[in-house]
């Protein structure tokens, strides 16, 4: 008989691309899942997967029953959040997907939440790419831009302000940057990956000639970190500025960038209500804190930031 955990196991290393890979994803040996496979197209009596020399391939059966698989994992996954969105008592696990920016932050307002909800356990899943939530990798995401997926809930609940900071001994040795053309004489500390603050990142790629750069990260962390330890002027978040400490704000009357913030679930989960506790929690928070979350200045950044 066809079991599922085969077909789970077949389309993780289709999407994986190799054994190995596949294996990894799984958190069981490759020999294990070669036998796995094996098994499975045994049953089926076709082969699936094709050798090359960059991995797996899929053979024209292994396309079609990928194609059969996913539909039904969907199907599952729908099946799964229907039942979970009908609870009425708020207890149980939830999954926050929250960016690098938020995550501290938000960890420490949860533990109010604990006190007033002790049966709902927080998830806290820190990820700068968006969680899918139609396979359920969270069930709740705090996002920055409002998703158009027409199975989503999605509720704003505030705009997150974003400029160029530098320390204060790095103005003192270099001077203040007081117009955009002056970042061209500037040290400057940039992103490798800017999905979180890309706003900042492309307006510094425009202002600042590449050979200014002297040191990149794909860490938010890292980043302020690196400005506070006076490399050069960068763009970051103007809440984690402010919470990190030990950073001035530059060019503040010119360059003010703001992003919405939006809480997102899945709609077959919006009746349930541990996700109702928890979303409302969150907007509360992110309300409550609007001012800090848009920093000093609401104006908008005008060319060239926009």
């Amino acid at each position: 008989m066809l079991e599922w955990d085969g077909l789970r196991d077949f389309a993780v290393v289709a999407e994986a691309g190799s054994l190995s890979a596949g294996a990894k994803r799984l958190q069981v040996s490759q020999p294990t899942i070669s036998r796995r496979i094996g098994a499975l197209e045994a049953h089926l009596k076709a082969r699936l997967f094709n050798r090359v020399p960059r991995g797996l391939e899929l053979t024209e059966a292994g396309e079609d029953l990928l194609e059969r698989v996913r539909r039904m994992e969907l199907e599952a996954l729908s099946i799964e959040r229907f039942t979970l969105g009908a609870d009425a008592a708020p207890e149980g696990a939830v999954r926050v997907s929250v960016i690098e920016l938020f995550a501290e932050w938000l960890a420490e307002e949860f533990a109010a939440f604990s006190r007033s909800y002790p049966k709902i356990r927080i998830e806290l899943i820190v990820d700068n790419a968006s969680a899918n939530l139609v396979r359920r990798e969270a069930d709740i995401a705090v996002r920055m831009f409002r998703p158009d997926q027409p199975d989503l809930v999605a509720r704003k609940v505030g705009e997150h302000g974003l400029g160029f900071f530098a320390s204060p001994e790095y103005l003192e040795k270099h001077g203040t940057p007081q117009r955009f053309r002056d970042l061209r004489e500037h040290d400057i500390v940039g992103f490798d990956e800017a999905a979180i603050v890309s706003g900042t990142a492309k307006a510094m790629e425009r202002l600042a000639p590449r050979e200014r750069y002297v040191f990149r990260s794909n860490g938010l962390m890292v980043h302020v970190a690196a400005m506070k330890a006076g490399l050069g002027v960068g763009g970051t978040s103007a809440f984690l500025a402010e919470r990190e400490g030990g950073l001035v704000r530059v060019l503040e009357d010119k360059a003010n960038i703001m992003q919405e913030i939006w809480l997102v679930t899945h709609q077959d989960l919006r009746r349930s209500a541990r996700i109702r506790a928890t979303m409302d929690f969150l907007a509360a928070v992110f309300e409550n804190n609007g001012p800090a979350l848009a920093g000093e200045s609401g104006a908008r950044c005008g060319p060239p930031c926009e």
